[in-house]
């Protein structure tokens, strides 16, 4: 009886450990095709750190509720209209790329002046027309002219009212 009950065991055990195998190998050749490439641009680490989840690997969104960056004419605002953007967020209702987005962005403050820079860097070098060499030292003078601002922007106007308060 006593081996019996061992030898169940050992079976029970090999058939989780197939299934367990089978999930694995059924889950890697079920990939959503945004794999990682194999060197990363500039910028383009923070960016899938802290952006990609919402606006996707390729800058491609999440319709109906995350906007695309790819395409997007937000991309043609200064440097420092994206930079605001990113750490003061955005709400209310927007239009992307012929769309309107009615949402919320978080601010990021939390992220480095350094990240910041970088995510906007790659963006606009990315999906935009023309390129940029945004800053550390320009996000912190934004941190600095902003201090204290209560996040986030109101849409399009908002952003454009930020840019004109900017010294």
């Amino acid at each position: 009886m006593l081996k019996t009950a061992k030898h169940c065991n050992r079976s029970a055990d090999f058939r989780w450990l197939a299934a367990a195998a089978i999930v694995t190998l059924a889950l890697i050749g079920c990939g959503d095709g945004n794999s990682l490439p194999d060197e990363l641009a500039p910028g383009q680490e923070p960016y899938l750190r802290w952006c990609a989840s919402c606006h996707g690997n390729a800058g491609e969104g999440k319709p109906p509720t995350f906007p695309p960056l790819a395409g997007s004419e937000w991309l043609d605002l200064p440097d420092e209209g994206l930079a605001m953007i990113i750490l003061y967020g955005l709400r209310g209702e927007i239009e992307v790329a012929g769309r309107t987005y009615r949402g919320y962005m978080p601010p990021m403050q939390h992220l480095s002046d350094q990240d910041i820079a970088e995510v906007v860097v790659f963006m606009v070098d990315q999906w935009g027309d023309r390129e940029s060499d945004f800053d550390v030292n320009e996000v912190r003078q934004l941190r600095e002219a902003f201090q204290g601002r209560r996040p986030p922007l109101d849409g399009w106007d908002g952003v454009q009212e930020a840019l004109g308060e900017l010294p």
